[in-house]
């Protein structure tokens, strides 16, 4: 018998709406979401809806079929896109008004033959084709409109015309418990609901009247205490959006497309409600947890970026990154601490908190809130789910307390493999830490150091240019004092050459300057640099403590001995084939009042005599280390000799 022919036998081309039938449709839909969903049974020429939704025609030609396909097949069929189908890319639905674009059918498999399709269709391709859990659902819910055919047939057979409204009726119980044994059995969570009104005909609560074995996973909570109850009763505390925003379908007889978050329960939902009669409804769903939190964390990374990117103080860059931190993993705080080794100590910063949490920002040690510091030194994560029965702290459980940090996480943050900082993250009750929202707190840690670091260097380059500006500036400044003491009153070329020379003896206190990379200079080094630029250094001897030069010092104590020692080799004990030099410094005092004292003596030279013309030399030596006129000159028979000094405070700080 040919398909066309069985299809007579169920006498239900033609009829009036089944509730049955409807519901399969409807379901189809919610399943997979997917806004059109027909039962197209196949006569002579046209294929007929037995029940659809989302499609007005209740019929249409088999020329427009794309039912008849999976008919012929006696298999499912997915086209992703009709338009690029060679079999519909020229079917009036696919180019017409309709424009029907994704088609999923499943054929109606009968004892006598296949006789139509339960298809879902979209007017929007989809290219990734049906979810298999979704494919899977549509050939059950087939089997059951071939179920529901079968016993129609059954009813005509084996009662006849006179009986045949009792074993209709017969058959909707059949159907009924082999729907609560499909939905009971579904992976998806199902709620079959009636809303409650109250004496004004208000919708003010809803009454579960069944669920599947999948609500309960998927809640966590028995389907067997739930059914006959509330929702307010079964879940305390629920958000009125979950009552009102479900139980309005009943209202508008329209579908309700939800991703919501229960509150009370920390968990996300993605489903679908829809009007069944009455006062009834449905709600097919799904958790998305997982999916929802991974995307909170992503755009988490993002904010912090920005944050870190665009603050320009630390503190705020670290306020605003705790934060979003604190706000991404639901936490109460959120702070970064810096490590102080030498007092074992860590220094935490405000921070983000929740309204109420006690203040952090503070100085603390190791030793007063458990077993923590080695951890952190050997950079390992420290998670505890709850401060009060972790072994680490559970003997200081107290100090926790008074802090309100139950749950706790610290991420160590290394720089050159040793721990410098920590990301502290605390929740106000017990949470289990999950290795996603860990990652993410490491993630986070390593993003906030890194950009702490980038701050803390363009300060410290700040300040060096600034240095750098500073003593670019005092420099020109000296060397335009030094060109204009020498050349104006001798231009002369020897005149040129004392500048150049001069020149030379302050770039030597560059160097010295350089080396202690511009904060201080050694004074030995110094004047060994200079007088061994002159090339006298065999001929001298040279000894004293350490002592280290301010910039200024270093500078004017660089040109007074290139003076000294210039005047030596002209005049002095260097003009003589056995003259020697000898410069000795000492400390003098203690204190604020301690003092240095710097000698210079010539031997072995011829007698020293004043000189009749005084230059820029002369007062050089004469205004001593600091230009403050701390010196002692002698010229007698043996040679020339003076002595230097100044408080030692000044020559460091110069």
């Amino acid at each position: 018998m040919n398909d066309v022919m069985a299809i007579a036998q169920y006498n239900v081309l033609d009829t009036a709406p089944e509730v049955n039938f409807d519901d399969v449709v409807a379901l189809a839909s919610q399943i997979c979401e997917l806004p059109i969903a027909l039962i197209s049974l196949l006569d002579t020429g046209r294929q007929w809806f037995k029940a659809r939704i989302g499609f007005e025609p209740h019929q249409t030609d088999l020329d427009r079929s794309v039912c008849r396909y999976v008919v012929a097949a006696g298999k499912p069929i997915v086209i992703p896109d009709l338009t690029v189908d060679a079999r519909t890319a020229d079917n009036p639905l696919v180019v017409g008004e309709e424009g029907i674009r994704f088609y999923a059918g499943v054929p109606l498999v009968t004892r006598s033959g296949v006789v139509g399709a339960l298809c879902v269709i979209d007017t929007s391709p989809r290219p990734d084709g049906l979810a298999a859990d979704h494919l899977t659902a549509l050939e059950r819910l087939a089997r059951q409109v071939t179920a529901l055919l079968e016993m129609r047939r059954d009813a005509i057979e084996l009662r006849g015309a006179s009986a045949a409204r009792d074993e209709w009726r017969a058959a909707q119980q059949v159907s009924e418990q082999r729907w609560r044994d499909l939905y009971r059995k579904m992976d998806t969570g199902f709620i079959y609901a009636r809303v409650i009104r109250n004496k004004d005909g208000l919708v003010t609560d809803w009454r579960y009247e069944d669920v599947n074995e999948a609500w309960g996973e998927l809640v966590g909570i028995a389907p067997d205490s739930a059914r006959g109850r509330t929702i307010r009763e079964i879940i305390p505390g629920i958000e009125d959006e979950w009552i009102m925003e479900l139980a309005q379908v009943v209202e508008t007889r329209e579908p309700y497309r939800f991703t919501r978050q229960v509150g009370v329960l920390n968990r996300w939902y993605d489903g679908t409600a829809q009007w069944v009669e009455g006062d009834d409804f449905t709600v097919i769903f799904h958790e998305v947890t997982t999916r929802i939190e991974d995307v909170r964390r992503r755009d988490g990374l993002l904010a912090l970026g920005d944050a870190l990117r665009d603050q320009t103080d630390v503190t705020e860059m670290v306020t605003a990154a705790s934060r979003i931190i604190g706000e991404v993993v639901h936490a109460s705080r959120a702070s970064f601490g810096e490590l102080d080794h030498t007092r074992e100590l860590i220094i935490v910063g405000a921070g983000w908190s929740l309204p109420g949490m006690p203040a952090i920002e503070g100085s603390y040690r190791f030793e007063e809130y458990g077993d923590l510091r080695q951890t952190l030194l050997d950079g390992n994560v420290i998670v505890m789910n709850d401060t009060a029965t972790n072994s680490r702290t559970s003997a200081v459980a107290n100090v926790w307390e008074a802090l309100r940090a139950c749950a706790v996480a610290i991420v160590p943050v290394r720089e050159r493999n040793r721990t410098v900082a920590a990301l502290l993250v605390h929740k106000d009750h017990p949470h289990v830490w999950t290795e996603d929202e860990m990652a993410f707190l490491r993630n986070a840690a390593d993003r906030l150091e890194t950009a702490n670091a980038r701050r803390r260097d363009e300060e410290q380059q700040a300040l060096v240019n600034k240095e750098i500006a500073h003593r670019l500036k005092n420099a020109l400044s000296m060397a335009q004092a030094i060109a204009m003491q020498t050349l104006r009153s001798d231009a002369s070329p020897e005149g040129l050459d004392a500048f150049t020379q001069r020149l030379q003896a302050l770039g030597r206190g560059h160097e010295a300057l350089t080396a202690g990379r511009w904060k201080a200079a050694k004074l030995g080094d110094l004047v060994t640099g200079v007088i061994e630029g002159a090339g006298a250094l065999d001929r001298c001897t040279i000894r004293g403590p350490t002592v280290e030069l301010g910039a200024r010092a270093a500078l004017s104590t660089s040109l007074l001995v290139h003076e000294l020692v210039t005047n030596a080799m002209k005049y002095g004990s260097l003009s003589a084939e056995e003259g020697r030099i000898e410069v000795v410094w000492r400390l003098v005092g203690s204190g604020e009042d301690c003092r240095l004292k710097l000698d210079w003596s010539e031997h072995g030279g011829p007698p020293a005599s004043q000189p009749t013309r005084k230059g820029f030399g002369s007062r050089l030596i004469r205004l001593g280390l600091l230009g403050t006129g701390g010196s002692e000159v002698r010229y007698t028979e043996t040679g020339f000799s003076s002595s230097f000094n100044g408080l030692l405070t000044e020559v460091e700080q110069a």
